[in-house]
């Protein structure tokens, strides 16, 4: 029998205590926090963004409240009055989600997505039945976008596919300052349809200030659109680009394209700049930026690498173009003030750039006269674009964006002693000709020189006598290559396979000599072997485009410039003259078809 005292403190002390609730809206904006990948995870069962349960099964919404668990009243979002009713009580009201932190998939870090990790096949956030339809935004930190790495999906059940970090998003949905670094999409479908995208395979939301790196493969049964960013567009996609490599094959119709596969809508302020191959037959559409146009693209380009390879042997190919493939009955499919770069993608053809038009406005003049003063995002007069480097193509300085995000993007100084390193597969291509010099370097380990046809599957070569280590720099190991006849049309990179790190580079798209636009060929030899570089001027250089020689491993501070009737002449030997001795030089007709 319990003294009275004590039987009124065991009523008035709980046996448990309370938690704090929690609040998922600490900003205030009406959107909740996602800080995990359970919590991005969660998303799926809240495709409206209220927080509330709604039709949602008993279950679903149990691994949701998992994720966000002991929310305060209405997430935390702050009360609002949307009927403008003095006499209705404020409710609180929520309406999409914050990415406030930088997510990996990669959950063991072991630098692969696999059974270990806790999600290894991504299952998308919304269908074409249930589509996601609110805003999904990532919180600036210093002015920086958080990004999502190393988002993984190899299969996906159902007869239609809709793939990506989305799979499907809704009229009025928005997805804005997100990053994708390292996506990994291999999908295989046997009939359904497919829209497969790294953010979003069917978009009918808004998309702005967003990227995407990585590879996406696609093996569709039937018609499928495959974008590095969308899959298909049918809103507005604005400062927004994408380095991801695009694979698409099949046998039906297909739209593959560096940004977007299917463009409906409005890109607008937008790059490409992954390699897009597509394989099947002339129902097929491949783009640099876009597969296939049907409404605008404004101020926008692509240096994308494109390539359209027949299903069958001796088959019709995919329609290539190295923009977008425009439909232009009845007014449909205009593009404004967007080029592409003939160099990079390797297709010549009316409306065509190269790589230094695009490259020498450093400010929106010439050919970027009408970049500035745009609508991104409801707001108007907004100059999205920086131009600070003169050796690099107009980058992204909007939103989320950062020059350091898209840095290796920027194309290499295009010289002979270039350093290669320090990126990945399929950036930062420089083009060389066939017989110039090329060098890898900067860091200690085993390097290969690699080809591809696509500049997706790649090949070991063998170097030739020469082609191996040189110490061109006091103790900085080097490696060289001379791109030959059978390389022509192909791409080259260097490759480091031990060491600290692996990294490559794209070496671009060989030209033959002599086949663009009054170039001139080149080569650089030393005695004892090296390198001489050009400091400045086009590469291969051009009729009428000065060019300075650069400094060399043996402090050359002056110059013979030779004329010469093959690559491998040896100046001053037979088959070269001397036509200057200054450091810099002007090409003139005389020396159209020749090397320097």
């Amino acid at each position: 029998m319990l003294l009275p005292n004590a039987a009124a403190e065991a009523q008035s002390s709980p046996a448990t205590a309370t938690a704090t609730p929690t609040d998922y809206d600490t900003d205030d904006d009406g959107l909740i926090d996602i800080n995990n990948l359970a919590q991005l995870n969660a998303v799926r069962y809240d495709l409206n963004g209220n927080g509330k349960q709604g039709t949602v099964s008993a279950a679903d919404w149990a691994t949701y409240t998992t994720a966000f668990s002991n929310p305060a009243a209405g997430m935390g979002c702050k009360p609002t009055d949307h009927d403008d009713d003095a006499t209705t009580a404020l409710q609180p009201v929520c309406d999409g989600y914050e990415l406030m932190a930088d997510l990996d998939f990669d959950t063991d870090g072991d630098g692969d997505v696999d059974s270990s990790d806790t999600y290894p096949n991504w299952t998308p956030i919304g269908t074409d039945a249930k589509p996601f339809e609110s805003t999904f935004e990532g919180s600036l930190t210093n002015g920086v976008m958080p990004k999502i790495s190393n988002l993984t999906i190899t299969s996906i059940s159902g007869p239609s596919v809709e793939a990506g970090l989305f799979g499907a998003t809704k009229i009025g949905a928005h997805i804005k300052n997100i990053g994708l670094v390292d996506v990994d999409i291999d999908i295989t479908t046997s009939s359904g349809y497919a829209d497969i995208g790294a953010l979003v395979g069917y978009s009918l939301g808004d998309i702005t200030a967003c990227y995407s790196t990585g590879a996406i493969t696609v093996a569709a049964g039937r018609y499928s659109t495959a974008g590095g960013l969308a899959g298909y567009n049918g809103r507005t996609m604005a400062a927004s680009f994408s380095r991801a490599t695009v694979d698409m094959s099949t046998s039906r119709s297909f739209y593959a394209g560096g940004l977007v596969g299917y463009n409906g809508g409005t890109i607008r302020a937008a790059y490409a700049a992954g390699a897009v191959k597509g394989k099947g037959n002339n129902s097929g559409y491949v783009g640099g930026l876009v597969g296939y146009n049907l409404l605008n693209i404004e101020a926008s380009y692509s240096i994308a690498p494109v390539t359209a390879v027949a299903s069958v042997a001796g088959g019709s190919k995919p329609h290539l173009r190295g923009l977008n493939n425009n439909v232009t009955e009845g007014g449909f499919g205009r593009v404004t003030a967007s080029y592409w770069d003939h160099v990079s993608s390797g297709i010549l053809a009316d409306g065509a750039k190269s790589t230094h038009d695009l490259m020498s406005p450093t400010d929106y003049t010439g050919i970027y006269v009408d970049w500035d003063d745009l609508t991104i995002d409801g707001a108007n007069d907004v100059e999205p674009w920086d131009f600070s480097r003169a050796d690099q193509h107009p980058q992204l300085k909007y939103g989320g964006h950062t020059i350091e995000l898209a840095g290796n993007q920027r194309f290499a100084s295009i010289k002979i002693g270039n350093q290669l390193s320090n990126t990945k597969p399929g950036r930062n291509a420089i083009h060389p000709t066939e017989g110039m010099t090329i060098i890898a370097g900067g860091a200690s380990g085993d390097w290969v020189w690699e080809s591809s046809v696509d500049g997706i599957d790649w090949t070991t070569l063998s170097p030739l006598p020469g082609e191996e280590s040189q110490s061109l720099r006091s103790s900085v190991p080097t490696y060289q290559f001379v791109p030959r006849a059978e390389h022509v049309g192909k791409y080259v990179r260097a490759k480091m396979t031990t060491g600290d790190y692996l990294v490559s580079r794209s070496i671009g798209n060989i030209k033959p000599a002599f086949d663009r636009d009054h170039w001139v060929g080149w080569t650089g030899t030393q005695n004892p072997p090296g390198v001489v570089g050009f400091a400045s001027g086009h590469n291969p250089p051009r009729v009428g485009t000065p060019i300075t020689a650069a400094s060399s491993p043996h402090g050359v501070t002056a110059a013979l410039w030779y004329r010469c009737d093959a690559n491998d002449a040896n100046p001053p030997s037979s088959g070269c003259e001397l036509v200057g001795s200054r450091l810099s030089y002007t090409p003139g007709s005389a020396d159209f078809g020749h090397y320097l």
